[in-house]
Parts: structure tokens; sequence; C-alpha cells
């Protein structure tokens, strides 16, 4: 009996100051957070710690094992905000699979002393479990009982903080306040505790509407100038920005990631303030309202419905996402060649002459495209380039070349097209500082090259978040 409460008490003790103190080092940085949320910091730890003392029968390798697996998070959420200027949120547990299919995405974010370190402190905790386990029962029960105790600590504390209030996410006070442990499991109860959005009706075919829309979601977009100031605008983006029915700069919530947001808000058109804490990973939960997304909302304009991403179309669940919104034709990675590539992905310009191949083989039609050449990681010797920001900077070139050959390519169908071309994010060339709010924004431009009506083009640029872009394209196709 006395080593069972010794074994607790140590580990309520220990797991108190790891879980205090680590949470020290999380970025946004506090000395000393809010007391209010004491106990959601570490009583996960505590409840970790008497879990891996049932497994292990020792006390000091269960309280390690739980200080290394709130380092890892710690460290994660630090790289995060270095490379995305954001903290580590509920939704990037989701990605787990993408990082085992596709590591090249998400490694380029770990710097190499910090790969050797996870995977030789790895190797040597696993040499831990095996050699300093001890076969020892009654330290055992202690961990049993704690489990329990803590389990159901856990639950009532993360249930009372997991309730909805009228409060929008803050994610960076929020962390900056409370820490990360308790922002992590708060946010997913409160995501998970939203009503579901309310269904939307198609819109009644309007006259003059045009003959087909073509939407370019163009990876890490953006105006190199406001990037580098030794780089050079993109001329025929600078050029369409003339000629533009709309244009000005896109406002999407992520930085250098999180391609799906921008894509859901200009897919389905539901702002930051209607999907409150389903805005981190809408994709998560897009099932719930599959009548928001534009094939639904005009499929009394356009009988078919075109989805082109020209690669891994299971990513966020693209293939099964896509056909519940209403798109009839799916196209990816499958339908190109190697020699479609320009680095290590398809190419713009071969997704180009797809989309103008699509649009002379229909008669009305929508298409959405979500490019790839210009995704990271940008290293050095890509295309020849000395260093990944120039190969970045070479294959943004290309997408500013594909937004030319689509509207040459429209003008000479004489078909009356509406083009939508936006970034989804600005890339993530270096790391970035700790402070909130950096600037964000890409370019956008709409274009209708051959409306028969001749319309005005815009003067002043309007500036839009991705769900305010999708309400712009259904005013521009009913109006």
């Amino acid at each position: 009996m006395f080593t069972c409460i010794m074994s607790i008490l140590i580990v309520i003790g220990v797991g108190f100051v790891i879980g205090e103190g680590m949470d020290m080092f999380v970025c946004p940085v506090r000395f000393l957070r809010r007391r209010s949320l004491f106990f959601l910091r570490s009583i996960p730890v505590l409840f970790s710690s008497s879990f891996f003392l049932v497994l292990t029968g020792s006390t000091p390798i269960s309280l390690l094992i739980s200080a290394v697996l709130l380092g890892i998070l710690v460290t994660a959420s630090n790289l995060k905000l270095r490379l995305l200027n954001e903290p580590l949120v509920f939704t990037d547990f989701s990605l787990l699979g993408a990082f085992v299919r596709h590591p090249r995405f998400y490694l380029q974010g770990i710097p190499v002393f910090l790969r050797v370190v996870a995977l030789t402190g790895g190797a040597f905790l696993v040499y831990l479990l095996i050699r300093a386990s001890s076969a020892a029962m009654l330290p055992r029960y202690a961990g049993l009982a704690g489990t329990v105790i803590f389990a159901i600590l856990l639950w009532v504390l993360v249930t009372r903080e997991g309730r909805i209030n009228d409060e929008p996410p803050a994610l960076w006070d929020d962390v900056h306040n409370h820490g990360l442990l308790p922002v992590l499991m708060s946010y997913a109860v409160r995501c998970r505790s939203l009503p579901a959005l309310s269904p939307r009706l198609p819109l009644p075919r309007a006259q003059g509407a045009p003959d087909a829309v073509i939407i370019v979601q163009c990876e890490s977009f953006a105006d190199p100038a406001e990037l580098n100031a030794v780089w050079n605008s993109l001329p025929a983006l600078t050029h369409y920005q003339n000629e533009a029915i709309q244009w000005g700069k896109l406002l999407p919530s992520g930085l250098g990631a999180y391609t799906m947001r921008s894509e859901y808000g200009v897919l389905c058109g539901d702002d930051e303030e209607c999907l409150s804490y389903r805005l981190f990973d809408p994709f998560l939960t897009a099932d719930q309202s599959p009548s928001h997304a534009l094939p639904h909302r005009l499929k009394q304009f356009y009988e078919k419905a075109l989805f082109l991403h020209p690669y891994d179309i299971r990513f966020y669940g693209r293939d099964r996402m896509m056909p519940l919104w209403g798109f009839t034709d799916i196209v990816s990675r499958e339908s190109f060649s190697d020699d479609d590539r320009v680095g290590p992905y398809v190419s713009d310009d071969a997704v180009a002459d797809c989309l103008l191949k699509h649009l002379t083989e229909n008669e009305r039609s929508l298409a959405y495209c979500v490019t790839i050449e210009n995704h990271g990681p940008w290293k050095k010797g890509r295309l020849g380039r000395v260093s990944g920001e120039e190969a970045w900077y070479e294959h943004v070139r290309h997408s500013d070349a594909m937004l030319d050959k689509l509207v040459t390519g429209i003008r000479e169908s004489g078909r009356d097209v509406l083009l939508v071309f936006f970034g989804d994010h600005r890339p993530a060339l270096k790391a970035l500082p700790p402070i909130e709010g950096l600037e964000r924004s890409t370019p956008y431009v709409m274009l209708r090259p051959n409306d028969p009506r001749g319309r005005d083009v815009s003067s002043e640029p309007v500036d839009v978040t991705p769900a305010e872009l999708h309400r712009s394209i259904l005013r521009h196709v009913s109006s």
C-alpha cells in the first residue's frame, strides 16, 4: 500500500511540474499563464503518466515518456508557428495520415538536427521500455487507479471548458493566456458541439449568365514584389487587373499552408464567423453542408462540374467530398504523364491545357482547379536554382503564364466564360517572427473576356475573404 501511495504522490508532484514547466516554452510565450486553467495544463500529464505506469510498472519511466510526449507537442507547435505563423490546433492531428503518405510536405519544417534527435530519442525510449520496465504489480495498481481518477477529472474539466459561448475562437490570445493543452482540448470539444449549418437552395437560372465558369486556385500564388524587393511583379497579373470585372487582394486565414481553408471558403461561401471552431479545417465537417458548394448552388446553370487537382485526390478527403458537393467529373494526377511535370509536380501549363480542353468539350460547365506546380518544399537545386526562394519565383512566373494562356484560350474560343484566378496562400519561404497579424494576402482577378454585354472593368481593387469571393462569383453569374 505504501508503494502505491508513493507512486501516485510522485506522479502528481512531478506531473504538475512537467505540465506547467514545459508549457512555459510554448510560443507565444508567457512566463506564467492564467491560473484558471492550471489543472488543464497538468492533469493530461498525470493521466498519461498513470497510464504508462500501468504499462511499465516504473514511475520514472512513465513520467519520462509523458515528458517526452509533451515535449514533442510543444516543439511541433513552436515549429509550426515559426513556419506558418500559427500555433498547433486540434485539427492538425487529422493530418497524421497525410504525413505518413506524403512526408516531404511536412519534413521541410523540421530542422535536420531535430529529426536526428527524434529518431535517436525514440530508439532510446523503446530501449528503456524494454529494459527498464518493472515486473512489480503494486505500481501498476497505483497507475490503474490514477488513470481512472485523472480520466474522470480530465473529462469534467474539458467538458466545462468546451461549452460553446458567443465568443469566436481567438487562437493566439487563448494559447498565450491559457497554454497549449487547454486550447487543444477545449477547441476540439467546442467544434464537436457546434450545430450543423443550415442548408442552402440552388439559385434559379438567370439571363445573361456566362456559358462557363473556370475557377483556378493557384498554389502559393503571390506577388513576388511584395515578398522580395529585388523581384518583379507578374506581368500577366498586372495586365489583366486592368481588364478585370473585379480584382484585389484575397484575405486567407492561412499563411504558407492550409490550402483547404481557402478552397472551402471559395467553394462553399461560409465565412469564419459562421464556421466558428470549424474554421481550422472546415473539410473535417464539410459533409454537413454539401448544399453550400458552388456545383449545387449553380446546378441550374451548369450541367457539368469538373474538379481538377493534379495530385493525390485523397488529400483532405477530396475523393469523398467532391462528388458529395456536386462535382460530376474528377481529374487527378492519374490523367497526367511524367512529361507534364515541371520540377516535382504537374505543371500549371499542362493544367491550363486540360481546363481549355474541358471548355471546348462541354457546352455549359463549371470547373474548379487546384494547382500543384508551386507546392513546397522549395529546396536549393529545384529547377536548377541556387535557392528554394528562387525556385518559387520561377514557378510563380509559370503560374502567371498560365493565367495568360487561359485568357488567350478563352478569347480564341469565342465562349462567354467567367475566369476567376487567385492564390490560396502565400508561400512559406523562410522562418517567420512569432508575431500575430502578419500580412497574408494574395492576389485575385475575375475576368469575362468575351462578355457580349461588354461589362465595365473595375478600376479600384476590392479586397475579399475566400467566402466573399464565393459570393462575388454567385453575383456575377446570377445577376
